[in-house]
């Protein structure tokens, strides 16, 4: 893969200097990427999965469509594979109990894929891990890491990014534990059972293991697919995405329990109600996390640089060798975030194209000021979550009042 884009950079570079050329390029290095990636699985695919939401402001429009790709399909394993490894995991007298497994998966993903079967009559999804995902996480993050931090080190950047791999390296070892993803869904199913307007499969214990998960079908409509129907009004695209924004405050603020995916393809729409689907990736917050984020949110809101800069040290932000240069950059970045939850934006226009391209320009100014603090590990999921919730929502051109969602937040605890 590296070999394949290398090519096509060094093919722009000396062939043409012309514009439309060096899109083509980009274009043709992200169908590489998505196909190499789609090969690997696991945490190489989960890490072209972030280039597709993290560079989505950074490359054309094209090869973004190429990389979401990853988002919604990873390229399927043989049936027969997968038939294998459920009649290790179940053995053979569960396994006749399922009947009509289906030949073609229903879905794929970086780690798993999922069969439809049909038990005591009724419809069942069943996630079948890859094999050997598991135990090439970390053979892969190396590999990884040792790309992130040659981009840094070239960057001029001068800090360790140990934290960040090991936060990623234990939400992949988890993701990966579909007996501990089980007992998350139990949890959701039972912290939304009062709630109509969301729907969470449920699982059967005796039909899982750790490389098996069984579920009821949870039929629907993927939300991106619905939101382009003719037939989707604007209010309709505003009710769910008040859902979507609803419920991370409810996991967050009230359960301190996220699922922490920003994967598009964890929704689907049935009816008037939102269908979450994949909790591996679900993290805890304890309730002093989530006091401390609330007193990092006011700090945030004060206009003081000096404020502003110690409460992102305080919290583990920001590294407090950072220049005067960084401290201005993450000011202007910060006062330009909080915009949406100003009294006087609201509702709140999530398609502004200036608040966008502001908001691109304060994140790279900010971002190359920087040369002591890595990503922080204690919000890197959080944040990629409320990343893709704003993108959604984006897309959507949803018009949002965000007065209820900041005065929940900025006063947990």
């Amino acid at each position: 893969m590296a070999s394949r884009v290398a090519a096509h950079e060094i093919g722009s570079r000396v062939l043409t200097a012309d514009a439309q050329q060096k899109i083509e390029t980009r274009i043709e290095q992200a169908r590489v990427i998505a196909e190499s990636l789609s090969h690997l699985k696991g945490a190489a695919m989960k890490a072209g999965q972030l280039l597709s939401l993290d560079t989505s402001d950074f490359l054309p429009p094209e090869a973004i469509e190429i990389l979401s790709r990853l988002q919604a399909a990873a390229t399927p394993a043989r049936t027969e594979e997968m038939h294998a490894l459920l009649q290790r995991e179940l053995g053979p007298e569960k396994t006749a109990q399922l009947k009509n497994f289906s030949q073609e998966p229903h879905a794929s993903a970086s780690i798993g894929q999922i069969h439809t079967a049909e038990l005591n009559g009724e419809k069942v999804a069943i996630k079948l891990q890859y094999p050997g995902v598991a135990s090439s996480i970390d053979s892969d993050l190396a590999i990884l890491r040792r790309l992130a931090e040659g981009f840094a080190t070239f960057a001029g950047k001068k800090f360790s990014l140990n934290e960040t791999f090991a936060e990623i390296r234990d939400v992949l070892a988890q993701e990966v534990d579909y007996a501990n993803e089980r007992m998350l869904l139990e949890r959701y199913r039972d912290f939304l059972s009062g709630y109509k307007e969301y729907i969470v499969p449920r699982s059967f214990a005796e039909f899982s293991t750790h490389r098996v998960l069984t579920m009821s079908f949870e039929d629907g409509m993927p939300i991106m697919e619905w939101s382009r129907r003719p037939s989707t009004q604007d209010a309709d695209r505003a009710r769910v995405a008040r859902l979507v924004l609803d419920l991370f405050c409810l996991e967050f603020c009230d359960w301190g329990l996220v699922q922490t995916d920003p994967n598009f393809g964890n929704y689907l729409i049935r009816g008037d109600a939102l269908v979450c689907l994949d909790f591996g990736a679900t993290l805890s917050y304890s309730p002093e996390f989530r006091q401390g984020y609330a007193k990092l949110l006011n700090s945030l809101a004060s206009n003081d640089t000096q404020t502003i800069f110690q409460g992102a040290v305080e919290f583990g932000l920001l590294d407090a060798r950072e220049s005067f240069e960084a401290r201005e950059a993450f000011k202007d970045m910060i006062q330009i975030t909080m915009e949406p939850f100003h009294p006087e934006r609201q509702p709140f226009q999530f398609s502004d194209p200036d608040y966008e391209k502001r908001t691109i320009a304060a994140n790279r100014r900010f971002t190359r000021s920087l040369v002591y603090s890595p990503p922080p590990r204690k919000i890197l999921f959080l944040h990629r979550k409320l990343g893709g919730i704003f993108s959604l929502v984006k897309r959507f051109g949803a018009e949002i009042d965000l007065r209820p969602y900041w005065q929940k937040m900025s006063q947990m605890g």
